[in-house]
């Protein structure tokens, strides 16, 4: 059964809160304010004051106090909530940036157009709308220079992936190309950027490249391209493999792109089950893979890796540029596979039943959904937890967790700290989430 879209509340904090409590820390002064805000999606919103100030007799505590319709309180050190009564929203986490990621003055390039951290955690990448992609260690200070920097693409970069090695990087750009670029770290931290030349380019889309996959260890990659096509290529030789039609055959754009190990049973079609015609020698573990992709028109579309076929594809959305899916996940751990829409609708699906329409669905407002991750939460002993979590980005810059719960979707967290600028990009690697925004900082969560 199709599940009908929850409305999740938003709960957002002054950006720089933090500053301000800092300043009564200190003793600059006695108290402080800051602003909090509660929003429900068809509702009044809720705009109240927090206001921190210390204790009369402990001058090391910190004392918070909400009102016009708020609640603030601290849970520990960087541990908050907010609570509004009139909206019906209770003690929801706010989650602080437990480190930022500020490039340098002199490296600095505005919006982020493309971004990954390396599976090992220990590199972050980013890509701008120059042609540039640097490269800089996640163990750095916060301002700090980039061990590498390139500039493989002619103008807007859209796509970055570290191998599973974490030692090589895929990139995709609006100029049809894709590049290697090799992402060795330095023996110690550098005090200059160096800078590294493209080992391989790869060209034949006709459009844009939106999105890109590794397969397995990285002998064949993934481009999803707004042309129409998904392609497969293999890396040794910087040769097509072969190109699959989106949208039933008929070129839809493909806007983001997820592969991963296929499933018993996938899609209930036989179609997966199917042995290839042929197989081209150049392909190295695309047995028992598959790859969704996700379309302009507002469908998703599932292809065999195996015989190179589509075996299901959802229904197309409503006609109109705000029906496209803009973002798309996939968890063979989970079985799962998450959308994310122009219009704000995040959309869940089991694999094992596509047909039957996504299992939760949610939205919090009509901004578009940028870029989604699968959260894996942890249970400590006395603390009941929800198995699975989806991180998701948005142009709106309220980034959050949400918490899949039988009973249905809920915030699990708020991402707090960007200042009205959309957060296009998120990652969960080594236990935190990594958001990506248009002020050009890289944003790293606990979980």
């Amino acid at each position: 059964m199709t599940a009908q879209p929850t409305v999740l509340p938003i709960c957002t904090v002054q950006h720089d809160f933090e500053d301000v409590v800092k300043e009564v820390l200190d003793g600059m002064v006695p108290q402080e304010t800051f602003w909090v805000s509660c929003y429900k999606f068809g509702e009044p919103s809720v705009h109240g004051k927090a206001t921190a100030a210390l204790d009369e007799r402990n001058r090391n505590l910190l004392l918070y106090r909400g009102c016009d319709g708020v609640n603030f309180k601290s849970h520990g050190k960087a541990s908050y909530s907010i609570a509004c009564p009139a909206l019906g929203i209770d003690k929801t986490r706010i989650s602080v940036p437990k480190k930022l990621y500020v490039p340098p003055p002199d490296v600095h390039k505005g919006q982020i157009t493309a971004f990954d951290v390396a599976p090992d955690g220990s590199q972050v990448a980013t890509g701008y709308h120059d042609g540039s992609v640097y490269i800089r260690t996640a163990a750095g200070p916060s301002m700090s220079t980039p061990i590498s920097s390139s500039k493989p693409h002619l103008s807007t970069v859209t796509s970055l992936r570290f191998f599973p090695s974490s030692r090589v990087l895929l990139t995709a750009g609006v100029d049809f190309a894709l590049t290697i670029l090799p992402a060795d770290p330095p023996e110690s931290t550098p005090y200059t950027t160096t800078k590294v030349t493209p080992a391989r380019t790869l060209r034949g889309h006709t459009r844009a490249i939106t999105s890109t996959a590794i397969v397995a260890r990285g002998r064949n990659v993934l481009s999803g391209s707004k042309d129409g096509t998904v392609r497969l290529w293999d890396m040794p030789s910087g040769s097509q493999i072969r190109t699959l039609a989106a949208g039933s055959n008929h070129f839809v754009p493909v806007l983001a792109i997820s592969s991963g190990e296929s499933w018993d049973g996938a899609a209930g079609s036989a179609d997966i089950q199917e042995e290839p015609e042929s197989l081209d020698p150049r392909e190295v573990e695309t047995s028992g893979k598959v790859v969704f992709c996700a379309l302009q028109d507002g469908s998703f579309e599932l292809f065999d890796l195996r015989n190179k076929r589509a075996v299901f594809r959802s229904a197309p959305g409503p006609s109109g540029a705000r029906a496209a899916l803009q973002a798309l996940v996939y968890s063979p751990e989970h079985g799962l596979v998450a959308t994310g829409s122009a219009s704000g609708l995040t959309s869940v699906y089991d694999v094992r039943a596509l047909g039957t329409g996504p299992t939760i669905a949610f939205r919090r407002n009509e901004a578009p959904i940028e870029d989604l991750a699968f959260v894996d939460f942890t249970n400590p002993e006395g603390i009941t937890s929800p198995r699975v979590g989806l991180a998701v980005a948005t142009e709106d810059g309220l980034p959050l967790i949400a918490a899949m719960q039988p009973s249905g979707p809920s915030v699990h967290a708020e991402l707090v700290g960007t200042d009205c600028d959309g957060v296009r990009f998120v990652r969960v690697v080594g236990g935190d989430v990594w958001t990506a925004a248009d002020d050009g900082i890289v944003r790293r969560y606990g979980l």
